[in-house]
């Protein structure tokens, strides 16, 4: 007698020795199931995973090119609490960000596809990570490489042009071009100096070695210390700062929430007109049953056009117009920034117009449910 395989036999037996990451998630985005491959992959366990937001783990908005792609992003949609009518318009494979649990993304091919009994509405997803082999990632290596190499040699030429035209002919300028020549060297060694610590801070967080001390902060204190540190750059916008009162703590590593809060700042002045307004503003959510801090950075600079919006967070991700152009940057501070949310269990999203570009920010209110589970982080 020839005895049949059960089909739920062979799906657990797939999906648990398979070598490609396998979610399921329900209509609304929230994941009910995860094999090893992908727990392994996120640095986290099956048990942690279940009950997430798989927008957490798989963020389908960034692709490798910075491309966006508006039929796919309908499908995503309705993973994540949008209308079901457009689930069925559209499946395949594209590249999305796998988020692990340090905040780093590695780019992935991935299919998310509807899950249906016959009906026009998906009872869930199914989505399946086709993890990158180890020749990509030496790619991948390579590229960033050959990135880093191309952005420290601009501040090094210059400080090497300066340097020798000063020994060599150094008697023939006067003490006024001379200082110039020196304040030149001086602030491309700035540049190099800032270059060097946020590819440190890239490489703590991909390698996860980025400690964490997460404890109770009281936002408004972060704001204005942050606000007072980058006074001198600010003396030509008008920095506003809303904390309405009674606005519960932070629960993060303060020395991260400051460099969140700093790089959000700092480039809301950079990248918008002097006599211009940055505003920050803080306001208590509740957000899947969770208390949440939300603050919001916002500047009236020229915008960010929407196809370029989701390659913000990318490393060395520089847009082409004349302000950014104009304004020395490493291009890795919004991927460091987007990075350290996660980390802090967060979440972060920009929108933008012609005069105003909001960066909003979400994290754990510091909460006593919050605060127990992971104060041994």
């Amino acid at each position: 007698m020839i005895s049949v395989i059960k089909t739920e036999d062979i799906y657990r037996c797939l999906t648990q020795h398979s070598a490609d990451g396998i979610v399921l998630s329900d209509r609304d985005g929230t994941v009910t199931s995860c094999n090893p491959a992908f727990a392994k992959l996120v640095g986290r366990s099956e048990s942690e995973i279940i009950g997430q937001r798989l927008s957490g783990m798989v963020d389908f908005e960034t692709t490798d090119n910075g491309a966006k792609e508006s039929r796919e992003s309908k499908l995503v949609a309705t993973a994540f609490g949008g209308t079901a009518t457009d689930a069925k318009e559209e499946t395949g494979t594209r590249v999305a960000s796998i988020i692990n649990r340090a905040g780093a993304d590695l780019s992935m091919l991935v299919s998310h596809v509807p899950i249906t009994n016959g009906s026009a509405d998906p009872q869930g997803f199914i989505t399946i990570v086709y993890i990158v082999q180890a020749n990509s990632v030496q790619q991948a290596q390579t590229e960033f490489v050959s990135t880093v190499s191309h952005e420290l040699r601009t501040p090094l030429t210059s400080i090497k042009g300066f340097a020798d035209t000063i020994l060599r002919a150094g008697n023939k300028f006067d003490a006024s071009q001379q200082r110039r020549f020196v304040g030149i060297i001086k602030d491309q060694a700035d540049r190099l100096t800032r270059l060097v610590e946020d590819l440190l801070a890239v490489s703590r967080l991909e390698s996860k070695r980025m400690q964490l001390t997460m404890r109770a902060i009281d936002l408004n204190e972060a704001v204005h210390r942050v606000a007072r540190n980058l006074a001198d750059k600010a003396r030509e916008h008008k920095l506003t700062i809303n904390l309405p009162a009674g606005l519960p703590p932070v629960f993060a590593d303060a020395d991260r929430l400051e460099q969140i809060l700093t790089n959000l700042i700092d480039n809301a002045i950079k990248y918008s007109p002097p006599k211009t307004v940055v505003t920050v503003v803080a306001r208590d959510v509740l957000d899947e049953s969770q208390e949440m801090v939300e603050f919001s950075v916002s500047d009236q600079g020229v915008g960010i056009a929407e196809e370029h919006l989701p390659q913000i967070f990318s490393k060395f991700s520089r847009l082409d117009n004349p302000l950014v152009r104009q304004t020395e940057g490493t291009g890795l501070g919004l991927y460091i920034t987007r990075s350290l949310v996660l980390a802090l269990g967060g979440q972060i999203k920009v929108t933008s117009s012609p005069g105003n570009t909001t960066f909003t920010v979400r994290l754990p209110a510091a909460s006593l449910d919050v605060q127990l589970p992971r104060g041994g982080d």
